[in-house]
């Protein structure tokens, strides 16, 4: 049965192909053998490469900030309490097709047509990629599920307008280190959610990096963003990029004291060197706005 089903699925494969011109039938089972194993092995790497990036977007885009370290929610985040985004069927997202949880990350909508709403970034979250939004979903889906019972917050009020239906978006090119940077830093790490004042409960853009909104911490310290434009003589403009950098994965300033724990430095600590060098090279490039 296995030689059979073996002939049939290459034979199905060379039917199609401009390869088809020699007789199939005549090919002999160890190469047919080979050629499905071959393809199933990419299939394979990249089904493992796609968990993988996923993964890593989770971790760099602090979805564990608000969703805790296990992502079954849970945590009361300003108003609401966050969500499981576990693989759980019955309290997360293992009832979800990959494109539903897409929709969810870049449009606000849930399957039942309910909204996503802040302190979510989907304002953000609707510049990431075809590749990365289904990275993201592909790796969710397959995260261990955690059962929950607790009770999401009521919403009230009318859902923020995100703007046209997202559909498609091509991926970030890394060879614009500008454009890479800034795909990092806004769409998927969450620099400008926090360091950018809001209008309207949405992030003002025409002063993206200017910071001024309260936070606290871990420590129950009580932290206001810090205003990251070449604007502020105060901040991170005086700093060299490694101390930039130092700041985001570690925590510490130039002088050796240290941020409140508001930005989630463990998580950032796992950016590749390539990403948090586009990150630095865009914040460097901010529109400069003068200190409050």
């Amino acid at each position: 049965m296995l030689r059979d089903s073996i002939r049939r699925i290459v034979l199905g494969i060379l039917a199609a192909s401009p390869l088809a011109a020699s007789p199939p039938a005549a090919l002999p089972l160890a190469a047919l053998t080979l050629t499905v194993l071959s393809l199933s092995a990419t299939g394979a790497r990249a089904a493992d490469d796609q968990i993988t990036r996923g993964k890593y977007l989770v971790t760099i885009g602090i979805c564990g900030s608000c969703h805790t370290p296990n992502l079954a929610g849970g945590r009361k985040v300003g108003n609401l309490v966050s969500a499981n985004i576990t693989s759980d069927s019955a309290s997360g997202l293992g009832g979800w097709s990959e494109q539903q949880i897409v929709e969810a990350l870049r449009n606000g909508k849930r399957p039942d047509g309910s909204d996503v709403r802040p302190p979510m970034g989907v304002f953000f979250y609707r510049g990431l990629s075809d590749t990365d939004a289904h990275a993201i979903a592909a790796y969710l889906r397959q995260v261990p599920a955690v059962a929950t019972s607790f009770q999401r917050a009521p919403v009230s009020g009318p859902p923020p307008k995100f703007g046209a239906i997202v559909s498609s978006v091509p991926d970030a090119p890394h060879s614009d280190k500008l454009a890479y940077g800034r795909y990092v830093a806004v769409t998927v790490s969450h620099c400008m959610q926090c360091h950018t004042p809001r209008v309207g409960g949405l992030p003002d853009l025409e002063r993206m990096g200017a910071g001024g909104n309260g936070y606290t911490g871990a420590d129950g310290r009580t932290a206001v963003s810090a205003n990251i434009t070449p604007g502020n003589p105060g901040g991170i403009a005086g700093w060299t990029d490694a101390q930039v950098k130092r700041a985001i994965t570690k925590g510490v300033r130039p002088d050796g004291s240290k941020l409140v724990p508001v930005m989630d430095f463990d998580f950032y600590e796992q950016m590749t060197p390539e990403d948090l060098d586009a990150l630095v090279g865009f914040l460097r490039s901010l529109k400069p706005v003068p200190p409050a």
